[in-house]
């Protein structure tokens, strides 16, 4: 923000625009921004359209301004002149109704201006600028104008609720710090109270760098005399001066083009070190501000409210019960600054609700660094995961101050692998009849996830490793994945190349988990391969090449199963069987 008494024109158009440049690219503090606000003083009616131009024409690619209400009487423009602000586009608007002018005495009005940061919409993102000019020159009559000019905007400003944002900016005509007008608006109590942040003496040569009158010492038609009068200023409700929200932002205040080395003379006068190891830059500065006018600017940065921002990095989903889960937000500083300085630190607390519980505080850093909290989620009941997380902030101003975050999920049982979809069966033995010379037999194993239903993980079969035994067993299918209510099948191998006539057997560990979500865990399954090479004869269960009383014991011992002995292949051993077994009787 800066302020500017532009002395009515009288100066060099090109001086100004030059001018009024550099408060934009100033960047003596560390960087640069274009002026989101520019208060300008001594405008007449006449040269209103003069300086909109002088303003456009100075400002950065891409930035605009808007004049606001603009105000003048004859009477001001016969005392040198009115107050004029100018906005920039997209960054603060003005609220109309907020515009009040308000006498201060010498003909000249002090104008109240209500504005609004652009994508706030806090109370305390709204903040009234006071533009005045003091009458102006010494003797007890010019400080009692000035005085009574300061008690006319303080009885204003004190009807405001305590903690409204204010700055007061202008030309005071302020010869000391001891002056009355100085002391009322800095000492006398009040919801308007204002807040020097350059405050104490300035009227030596040792305080030579808060001084902004004059860049001259010559007048031609403005006032000369050399830089040793601090009458332009920036004043602050103690809002603005808290560090929080809207606030000054340390170290930013300062006279343009003053480098603390000009005292009682031309601010041209041999060279100017204002930026620093850039004297080129700096007398081409100082010769603009000499030409312009009989004051500099005065500049200050203003940190941006923070702006709350949050998300969840991924809802839970599926969640194994009694699964150690959280959910975690993504927290930011949404507010854009050309600085990480310019902007309020965000302080936010996440707290959950419903499934959700605990609260994590912390600080948010600007985009696109992000603050992670991660909330503990409830997984003892199987069942909806339903609740929120909801970020807030209590920062003065802050853009979106509460955020709910809706998490939804599911918790499920664990998958439970069984060899049977009827009944819980972790271990078994799988028995097969084949022919001799047939080759590689293929022995098909049922895996179920018994038990399943919406509620239940699916299950995946990661691994099948055969114990020492038998070398014709082998496996050809060991794996399966997401077995839900439909059975896998786990295909063994068994090469009949060269093998008698008789049992074989292998044992087979199979590696069950649940689905690849939180809380999945491990089972096993142990299966036995039981394979009967035979005669080839229907019923000869042994394989010793005759249909017996062995093989009727061993489809009777199978019974309701379905064993080696479903001769017919229906999947069960019933009389249809014995029937196949009976017609082979040797």
């Amino acid at each position: 923000m800066g302020f500017y008494n532009v002395a009515g024109l009288q100066g060099s158009a090109s001086a100004i625009s030059a001018a009024i440049a550099e408060i934009h690219y100033d960047d003596t503090v560390g960087f640069w921004i274009p002026a989101d606000v520019l208060v300008f003083t001594e405008v007449r009616q006449s040269s209103i359209a003069s300086l909109t131009a002088r303003v456009a024409s100075a400002a950065p690619p891409g930035v605009s301004y808007t004049l606001g209400t603009f105000t003048t009487s004859g009477a001001e423009d016969s005392a040198s002149g009115a107050n004029a602000i100018y906005l920039r586009n997209g960054r603060v608007t003005e609220i109309l109704s907020g515009h009040k002018d308000i006498a201060t005495g010498a003909g000249r009005n002090t104008d109240r201006w209500l504005l609004q940061i652009s994508g706030y919409s806090s109370p305390l993102a709204k903040f009234y600028v006071y533009g005045s000019h003091l009458k102006a020159s010494t003797g007890s009559a010019n400080v009692a104008l000035r005085l009574a000019g300061v008690q006319a905007i303080r009885a204003d400003a004190d009807l405001f609720p305590a903690g409204t944002p204010i700055i007061y900016t202008g030309d005071m005509n302020f010869y000391t710090d001891l002056e009355s007008g100085y002391q009322w608006w800095t000492a006398q109590p009040g919801n308007g109270l204002a807040f020097d942040v350059i405050p104490g003496k300035w009227d030596s040569a040792a305080h030579a760098i808060k001084h902004t009158q004059s860049p001259r010492d010559i007048a031609r038609g403005l006032v000369g005399g050399g830089m040793d009068d601090r009458f332009d200023m920036h004043l602050f409700s103690a809002t603005v001066v808290d560090g929080a929200g809207l606030a000054v932002m340390p170290g930013t205040y300062r006279a343009l083009g003053n480098d603390g080395l000009h005292y009682n003379t031309a601010i041209n006068n041999g060279n100017n070190f204002y930026f620093a190891g850039q004297l080129a830059r700096s007398n081409a500065l100082a010769n603009a501000l000499f030409d312009a006018s009989d004051h500099v600017p005065v500049i200050i940065d203003l940190q941006r409210p923070a702006v709350l921002e949050a998300w969840l990095a991924a809802q839970p989903g599926r969640v194994i019960r009694n699964a150690s889960v959280s959910v975690q937000a993504n927290v930011w500083n949404a507010a854009v600054v050309v600085t990480p300085l310019g902007a309020d630190s965000l302080q936010f607390l996440a707290v959950g609700s419903g499934s959700i519980f605990g609260s994590v505080s912390g600080t948010a850093p600007l985009e696109p660094g992000v603050a992670s909290p991660a909330l503990s989620i409830n997984t003892s009941v199987v069942g909806a995961i339903t609740g929120n997380v909801t970020v807030s902030s209590a920062n003065e101003a802050v853009q979106n101050p509460l955020l709910s975050l809706p998490v939804t999920g599911q918790i499920v049982r664990k998958s439970n692998a069984s060899f049977s979809g009827a009944s819980d069966v972790n271990t078994t033995t799988a028995s097969f009849n084949v022919l001799p010379g047939a080759g590689i037999v293929e022995l098909p194993v049922p895996i179920f996830n018994f038990g399943f239903d919406a509620n239940q993980a699916l299950l995946d079969v990661d691994a099948t490793n055969l114990a020492p035994g038998a070398a014709m067993f082998s496996i050809i299918t060991g794996t399966a994945f997401g077995i839900g209510s439909t059975a896998a099948t786990l295909q063994f191998g068994f090469d009949t190349t060269g093998v008698a006539p008789g049992v074989s057997t292998r044992s087979a560990t199979i590696t069950c988990t649940d689905e690849d979500i939180p809380g999945e865990d491990v089972s096993f399954l142990t299966l036995t391969l039981s394979v009967t090479v035979g005669s080839g004869i229907p019923g000869d269960l042994n394989g010793d090449g005759i249909v017996n009383g062995a093989d009727l014991a061993i489809l009777l011992g199978q019974w309701g199963t379905s064993g080696s002995a479903d001769l017919n292949g229906n999947g069960v051993v019933d009389g249809a069987d014995i029937a196949i077994l009976l017609g082979s009787w040797s």
